[in-house]
Order: C-alpha cells, then structure tokens, then sequence
C-alpha cells in the first residue's frame, strides 16, 4: 500500500536534493565554525553563505538572522528576550487566540512566572483579528505584539503589515510566526514592518532541528540561550552545521521553484474543493472559507457536520490511515483522548465539531491522484 501523504503542514519530506547536500557536513566537513583552523574555516564559510543566501531571500540584513534549532526555539527567543529584556519596565504582551502552542505556552509562563499580563484578541470564524480591538489592547506597559503570519491549521494570511503600522513610534515591538508562511507565499520581511520573525526548514523540504530568528536591526531583546559566543553572542551552542546546509539548498530550491510550488498546490487547493463540495456538500463545513479571504495555497481545513454525519471523531484518523492516507486533525491528543483543537474552538465552534475535523495540506511532490485517493477513502469510510 503505498503512502498518499497530505500533511505538509506538520513536516515536508526533505528533498532529495537537500539530503544530497547535508551529507558532506554529516561525514568529511565536521568542523566547529567556531574553530579558528581549515576544518572549521569551512564550516564557518558555509554557515555565513547560508546566512547571507537566506537574507536576500526574505530581504533582509545578513547581521539580522539568526540560526536557532527550530521555530518553537525562534518564538521563545523573541518572546522571552523581549519579556526578560522589559523586566521591571513593562509587563504586557499581546497575542491572538490562535496562535501556535510554541507562542500560547511561552506567553502563559511568562504570565505565571513573571506576572507578565496577557491579553488575547478574538479572532473571527475566518481567523482575522480586529485591527481597532488591537489598538484598544494597547497599554503604556504594553511591550510586545505576537501574530502570526499565517495561521498553521485554517491557513488564513493575516495582515501584518497593517498591524506594523498600527504599531510605528509606538516603541512597542512586533512578533510574527512565518513557519507556514515560508516558500507558501511571497513576502519582504522588511515591508512587513516586523521586529521579530520565526522560520523553520523542515516545513520547506528541508532538515528538522533548523530553524531561523530574524531580529531587526536595533530591536531591544535579551540573549535566550547563554554558554558561548555564537550568533554574534546572542545564542550560545555550537551550530548545527549539516542542518544548516540543507536548509541553504531548500532555500536554493525555493528560489528555483517556489513559483511553481505555489501555482501547483493552489490547483491542487481548488481541484479537492471542488470535489469536497461535490462528493460531500451536506457532511462537511470547509473552514477558513471567506470569499475574497487571503489563504496559504496548500491548506485545506475542514469539519464533519455532527448534524449530518454520524462520525466517531477519534478513530476516523485512524481510518484514514489505515488506507495509507495521512492527514492531521486539529485535534491535540492528550492523554490518549482527542481535545477539541483550540483553534477552531477560538472561532466559535462548538466541542463536536471541531473534534470533527481534518486538516489537509498540499506539498511539492503531491499530484492529483493524491486527491483521488483521499475522495475514495472517505467515501468508503462514510458508505
């Protein structure tokens, strides 16, 4: 049975191209960057061209990024540089709802840790943020605004921008989560107007344990992980070298094909929208489904209507599976037992419905059979 495999959301496939390119840095090319002989010469030559490569890539300043282990490492380090940073000054963040954990739990420490007040804007059942909620939010102690980018289980493109904008001469800094974003769409870091910026390269056929803080220049944060002088002293620990050279080829790759990745996953986007509305129109509720709304191309969220389909929430996965098909629900599992996914919870569904959800996602080497496959399964699952 072979695997048809649409959750890209959750992690890419490295790209073989990007596996080729790490193995000289796992075998022959071992050294420290830091080592100041050939061997980390090298290392540290390979590690400052991806630096300098990624730069360009999101329009950036080389001095402006920084190598972390992944985008929950780059989300605390903004979040709790700024809270450690503003220590006895100001005490207030900002967030939304339907942030990802890596941002929600990073907050609630500091809440209860630090007695950092929090404040959550609502998000509407299409996952948008009041602009004007947002202005209201704001406080002399206010400090930080953490929004992502785009949201990782609806799909919905916030407008970053306009909340940067929001924010000019205000001093307060402005955290964004680009995990999904990167290679799903097109952006210059710097016109979105950003302080801070999350990446990771295993959502762009890259390695896991890789990921990327963007920090413009002269924003106030403090040094999150202590013990060396790496990252221009404000991330200690040696780098992870071989990470570092796939991510540089996966960013090679995005800037040979991100087009077509797009234009590939926004047909395969509307090709199983279409046949849902077709196949399914009174059992499922599509998610994120505004006219005229701005989403990422390769996600599609949907939900049973326990209305109108009989469907036992926590195995349907399983089911799914089983037929080789892998998709990914909204649903956390905690203990063994389904939760309701807190994101769809944020926009006003009820328990039922949101524990009855799938969240498909699309990649680069998907193809229309994929869609095939996934319409057959479900159907056998509901006949």
């Amino acid at each position: 049975m072979s695997l048809i495999y649409l959750d890209n959301a959750a992690t890419t496939p490295i790209d073989p191209r990007v596996t080729e390119a790490m193995l000289p840095w796992i075998g022959d090319n071992f050294g420290n960057p830091s080592s100041v002989h050939e061997t980390g010469r090298k290392a540290k030559v390979m590690l400052e061209d991806t630096r300098d490569l990624f730069a360009e890539f999101i329009e950036a300043r080389p001095s402006e990024i920084y190598f972390t282990s992944g985008g929950t490492e780059a989300n605390n380090f903004a979040i709790k540089g700024s809270a450690f940073y503003n220590l006895g000054k100001k005490d207030h963040i900002i967030t939304t709802t339907i942030e990802h954990s890596a941002v929600i739990d990073t907050v609630e420490y500091l809440k209860i840790r630090f007695g950092v007040n929090v404040t959550y804007l609502r998000n509407n059942k299409y996952g948008e943020i009041d602009l004007k909620e947002l202005k209201d939010s704001v406080t002399d102690s206010t400090f930080l605004v953490s929004v992502m980018h785009s949201n990782n289980e609806l799909g919905v493109i916030n407008d970053i921008s306009s909340i940067a904008a929001l924010l000019k001469d205000t001093g307060i800094m402005l955290h964004t989560d680009m995990v999904q974003s990167l290679g799903k769409v097109k952006f210059s870091i710097e016109e979105t107007g950003v302080n801070f910026a999350s990446f990771s390269g295993h959502k762009i056929y890259g390695p896991k344990g890789l990921g990327v803080l963007y920090i413009k220049k002269d924003s106030p944060i403090d040094k999150f992980i202590h013990g060396g002088k790496q990252e221009r002293d404000r991330r200690g620990g040696t780098e992870n070298i071989s990470a570092i050279a796939g991510f540089k080829k996966a960013i090679e790759l995005l800037n040979a094909e991100m087009d077509s990745d797009i234009k590939k996953t926004s047909e395969l986007r509307n090709i199983l929208l279409a046949e849902l509305n077709s196949q399914f129109s009174d059992k499922i509720i599509v998610n994120s489904a505004k006219e005229g709304g701005v989403f990422l191309p390769n996600i599609v969220s949907i939900s049973f209507n326990p209305k109108t389909t009989k469907i036992d929430p926590d195995t349907l996965l399983i089911k799914l599976d089983m037929k080789g098909i892998a998709v990914s629900s909204g649903s956390a599992c905690t203990s063994g037992s389904v939760q309701p996914s807190h994101v769809l919870k944020a926009i006003g569904y009820d328990d039922s419905t949101a524990r009855s959800s799938i969240r498909i996602s699309f990649g680069r080497f998907n193809t229309e059979s994929d869609i095939e496959g996934l319409i057959k399964g479900l159907k056998e699952i509901f006949s």
